[in-house]
C-alpha cells in the first residue's frame, strides 16, 4: 500500500470514528410530524418539543445529530466506496496480470498477451467484489426508531400531541 493510500485510509478511519460516535441516534427530526390535539399555540408546541427533546436525551442517553451531519457521512461513505472500488480494480488487475503471465508462460504462449487477459479479468473481479462489504453492513442495520425517538414520541403524546414517525426507510438511527 502506497503512502498516499495509507494516508487516505487513516483519514477515512478517523472520519468514520468521529461520525459514528454521535451517529448512534441520528434521525432527520424534520420528518417527524407533530400535530397538537388540544389547540396548542405554535409557541407552546415549540416549547413542548424542546422540553420533550431534553427529557428524551436524559432518558435515552442519546443526542440526535443534525441531518447535515448525516449528509456529510453519506458523502464520506460514497467517497470511501469509490476509493475501495479503485483499490480493488488495481489490485485485481495486478494479481490477474501476474497470474495470466505465469499461466501463459507455462503453456508456452506469449506472456504479454496472458498478462493483458489476466489484468482484464482481475479488474472485472475487483469491480464485482467492491461493494460486497457494504451490503452486509446495510443488512445488519437495525430497523425501527431509536430509544431517543421513542422517548420523544412518548413525551409529546403525553402532552397532547399526535406524533407520526417517519417510515423506517427514513430512520437512520441505530440502537
Amino acid at each position: 500500500m502506497s503512502s498516499s493510500n495509507c494516508a487516505v485510509a487513516l483519514v477515512a478511519v478517523a472520519v468514520a470514528l468521529v461520525v459514528a460516535a454521535p451517529a448512534a441516534a441520528a434521525e432527520d427530526l424534520a420528518t417527524l410530524q407533530v400535530q397538537g390535539l388540544r389547540g396548542q399555540s405554535a409557541d407552546l408546541a415549540r416549547r413542548d418539543r424542546y422540553e420533550c427533546h431534553n427529557w428524551a436525551v436524559d432518558q435515552s442517553g442519546e443526542t440526535p445529530v443534525a441531518a447535515a451531519v448525516n449528509a456529510q457521512a453519506a458523502s464520506a461513505a460514497k467517497s470511501n466506496h469509490r476509493a475501495e472500488t479503485i483499490d480493488r480494480i488495481i489490485s485485481g488487475a495486478a494479481i490477474g496480470a501476474g497470474l495470466g503471465g505465469l499461466v501463459s508462460t507455462t503453456q508456452h504462449e506469449d506472456p504479454g498477451q496472458g498478462m493483458l487477459q489476466g489484468a482484464a479479468v482481475g479488474a472485472v473481479i475487483g469491480v464485482a467484489t467492491a461493494g460486497s462489504g457494504h451490503k452486509r453492513d446495510e443488512a445488519a442495520a437495525p430497523e425501527g426508531p431509536s430509544d431517543y425517538l421513542r422517548a420523544l414520541t412518548a413525551c409529546l403524546e403525553g402532552r397532547g400531541y399526535s406524533v407520526a414517525l417517519p417510515p423506517t426507510a427514513e430512520i437512520t438511527a441505530s440502537r
